[in-house]
């Protein structure tokens, strides 16, 4: 469930605690989390890692990237209930610690996921001011624009399609970063039912959707994201963003806009939670 504001919260607590350490092994205790090129020959990566030097931690969409000072870095997807936890050497393992980033001053990471939908990858030659293209050459999908760097043109471009903006707005590919949560919350403040066709939005009503968009998400950023279950920080803190939430799991609840109750509908698979009142379903015209 992490989206764009859980892997943010996780990458700036790791910046401060991370960077400019040199790592002193890392640890594999479920294998099968491994993917990508060295996916057959982890140990290598790993002998190659030791003794060297994080760089950056940066996020692309909902991908984590740790770089280092030789040409392989460390791509975590946090799945559905992954976890990266900086720890006291002394700890315990928490169940489902399934890797551990140890540094020479002792200081670990702790890669804990339930599910086990989670994955690291080491690859080689990432520019932390571009991924993309090492990212790709390693197998990883396309992404598409970064939901908080998203400009008007290229939403627009995006929103030129006979789709449900629901299911465009999921797609990684078309916009990066966003999930079930964020976007039944900005299309709540935008007053757009999630069945809406994108390419019937006005370009009015898509200037205000991309701007509900990034203020839903830079609030979300700001109180720590939203912990339903397994969601922590890198500090192992609960996210705060739930308390804030207007549509989102509110089914038979009361809108905050208008008093209506919330309801729940699935589009193309997925739950999606909207007011009646505020969000009603526009006929095939320019809104």
């Amino acid at each position: 469930m992490p989206e764009l504001p859980e892997v943010e919260n996780i990458v700036q607590g790791l910046r401060e605690h991370v960077v400019g350490r040199k790592i002193a092994n890392i640890i594999i205790h479920k294998p099968l989390i491994i993917k990508g090129p060295y996916r057959l020959r982890r140990q290598q990566a790993i002998d190659t890692l030791q003794s060297k030097t994080v760089t950056a931690v940066i996020r692309r969409a909902k991908r984590l990237i740790i770089t280092t000072d030789c040409p392989l870095s460390i791509i975590v997807q946090l799945g559905m209930t992954g976890k990266f936890l900086i720890s006291p050497p002394n700890a315990p393992l928490a169940p489902h610690t399934h890797a551990v980033i140890k540094f020479l001053d002792n200081r670990e990471l702790r890669f804990i996921d339930p599910r086990r939908f989670g994955r690291i990858c080491f690859i080689e030659n990432l520019d932390p001011e571009n991924p993309d293209p090492a990212m790709i050459a390693a197998g990883f999908g396309k992404l598409g624009p970064d939901a908080l760097d998203c400009t008007l043109p290229e939403f627009l471009q995006m929103l030129d399609s006979k789709r449900v903006i629901k299911t465009l707005l999921l797609d990684q590919t078309r916009i990066a970063g966003l999930g079930n949560i964020y976007v039944d919350e900005a299309l709540h403040q935008a007053n757009i039912h999630p069945a809406s066709i994108a390419c019937y939005l006005s370009k009015k009503k898509a200037e205000k959707l991309l701007t509900c968009i990034n203020n839903i998400l830079h609030s979300a950023i700001k109180h720590g994201g939203t912990t339903f279950s397994d969601y922590r920080n890198a500090y192992g803190e609960l996210g705060r963003f739930k308390q804030f939430l207007k549509v989102y799991q509110r089914t038979d609840q009361p809108c905050r806009k208008c008093s209506t109750s919330i309801e729940r509908v699935k589009i193309a698979g997925r739950s999606s939670h909207y007011c009646p009142k505020c969000q009603k379903l526009k006929p095939k015209s320019k809104v």
